[in-house]
């Protein structure tokens, strides 16, 4: 069972939102990660567009008609589900 929970450092401790559900004495890993002051204004999303990714079988043929690929390959896996089961 793992826990994630934030908290905020007062006078050298960690001090969190609300008590962890844990068995006193209970062994732990803790792992600290501090927060950006201001997340919103540092994380920059890039679109996807840039992604170097982005456009890798823009001339395929089989991608010409995605829609219809699609939906052959979702038959295709399907009916491959069926078999295995």
């Amino acid at each position: 069972m793992g826990v994630v929970e934030r908290g905020t450092v007062q006078g050298g401790q960690i001090v969190l939102k609300r008590p962890l559900e844990l068995s006193e004495g209970t062994e732990v890993v803790v792992h600290v990660e501090p927060l950006e002051e201001d997340t919103t204004e540092k994380t920059s999303h890039k679109p996807i567009s840039s992604l170097p990714f982005f456009g890798l079988w823009y001339d395929q043929e089989e991608m010409k008609e995605s829609v219809e690929w699609v939906s052959r390959e979702r038959t295709l896996w399907s009916s491959r589900q069926r078999h295995q089961d």
